[in-house]
């Protein structure tokens, strides 16, 4: 099942858009080949039929014009697409962006000093796709910062981090430097540098390129999974002073409650520590909806309510196997071993746990995904990945497509309720996973695309 976006709403004027251009490169571009031989057939066709008719004629030209345009157009979405969902590689290439200019600013790494800045390896991943957005103007931030314009709409990013990622790709936290870039070294303790990038966040919420059109948003990365972490206690004092301009800074946290979110705020996706790459084989049998051996599973660390999974064994088509994590810690980084074959009791899941653990989120969600399995998440309040706090409202993603939500007080209903889903909607379901790991999971890439269609197409006034 396709998950709906607003990104896909403007698939079909950037699509006319680009289509208009091709058009008018083509009309004078050298024929060759295949090409030539089909505009001359259609050339003698239509002087033999359409001799006396005059639209004839004005038909037959436009068809023969037509023609090397056609062939050129297929070859265009052929290598756009390379092999991949054309829908989403078009939508994409063309900078939908939900009518946002993508802009950064110019404290960090885009100056002379950039290796002065400590950046995660998430962060720098993240940075590169905004910097390769095709809506990205490198010089616009200094250019408005010294003449704004309020008919230009801003989507801003920090050059500076912000993301408090321990774990990615290396699950070892007490360890966090091994998650930094090496050209952006590590400095002081593990949340230093983000304490430094408080001061920028305020000077960019304060920025007059942002604040002449109050449609423009200032999108700052938040990935720590603790509470206290987050970046409105980080930089608690900042944000009291940036108050009055607070509805154009959208925090996307990975891990915050719905409750605790602003009205502008969205949910973000974990990075993947241990993805599954499905074969182009193993896609297919998604797609035809191929029986898989268990229709539940879970393999993981104690604790959090996790224990009671153990209560759901006994089931030939029910894989559980709550054991420590001393014993796989090992596998659990990019590129790791499997010892306890993670990844092929994913691939042979229907669907499978991803609950809480010491935060709200967990790094399965996306790593369910990735075996085209159904993540069944236990995590009470959790903003999921671009969605709102407010639930009245419709969201960019809906999560119902691809997952299922469980109370973390009803862990015993669990069979209970995932055999009440029908297994055509559980296919579905499945499909929905893969297309959600692809397209917003996989890489910041993703991040990016998710965000964009998230943002708000109005004004403050109407939250």
């Amino acid at each position: 099942m396709d998950p709906p976006t607003a990104l896909d709403k403007n698939l079909s004027s950037t699509t006319s858009t680009s289509t208009s251009r091709l058009w008018r490169s083509s009309k004078n571009a050298p024929v060759t080949g295949t090409v030539k031989g089909e505009r001359q057939r259609l050339n003698f066709h239509c002087s033999q039929n359409g001799q006396n008719k005059k639209f004839l004629r004005r038909l037959c030209v436009i068809l023969s014009a037509l023609a090397p345009f056609v062939c050129f157009q297929f070859y265009f979405l052929y290598k756009l697409t390379n092999g991949k969902d054309a829908t989403e590689q078009i939508a994409y290439q063309l900078g939908s962006s939900s009518g946002y200019e993508i802009v950064t600013t110019n404290y960090g790494w885009t100056t002379t000093a950039s290796k002065n800045f400590t950046r995660r390896i998430v962060s720098g991943e993240f940075f590169r796709a905004v910097l390769s957005h095709p809506n990205y103007n490198k010089s616009a931030w200094q250019d408005l910062e010294e003449h704004p314009d309020q008919t230009r709409k801003l989507a801003v990013f920090l050059d500076v981090d912000t993301c408090l990622e321990n774990n990615y790709p290396t699950y070892v936290s007490r360890k966090w430097w091994l998650n930094v870039e090496k050209d952006h070294p590590a400095r002081g303790d593990f949340k230093s540098h983000i304490l430094e990038s408080c001061q920028y966040i305020k000077r960019a919420a304060q920025s007059p390129a942002l604040l002449a059109n109050p449609d423009s948003k200032l999108v700052l990365i938040d990935c720590s999974g603790s509470r206290r972490f987050n970046l409105v206690r980080i930089c608690k004092k900042e944000f009291e002073e940036i108050n009055s301009h607070q509805h154009q800074v959208v925090v996307a946290y990975m891990s915050i409650a719905r409750k605790e979110a602003l009205e502008v705020d969205i949910g973000l996706p974990p990075p993947a520590i241990k993805p599954i790459n499905l074969t182009s084989e193993e896609v297919i049998s998604v797609n035809e909806c191929r029986e898989r051996k268990y229709v539940f599973s879970f393999q993981g660390n104690p604790g959090h309510g996790r224990d009671q999974l153990v209560g759901l064994k006994g089931e030939d088509d029910v894989y559980i196997n709550v054991v420590s994590r001393k014993k796989y810690m090992g596998d659990i980084t990019v590129g790791g071993n499997d010892t306890m074959n993670y990844a092929d009791i994913l691939k042979q899941s229907y669907f499978s746990a991803s609950p809480r653990g010491d935060n709200l989120f967990s790094y399965r969600f996306a790593e369910i995904l990735s075996a085209g399995a159904v993540p069944v998440v236990y995590a009470d309040d959790w903003l999921p990945p671009f969605n709102t706090p407010n639930v009245s409202k419709k969201q960019a993603f809906d999560w119902s497509n691809c997952a299922v939500f469980i109370p973390e007080s009803k862990y015993n209903k669990t069979l209970d309720i995932i055999r009440a889903i029908p297994i055509t909607k559980r296919c579905k379901m499945q499909q929905c996973a893969v297309k959600a790991w692809e397209r917003y999971a996989s890489s910041r890439a993703g991040w990016l695309r998710g965000i964009l269609a998230s943002l708000p197409h109005t004004n403050h006034l109407d939250v």
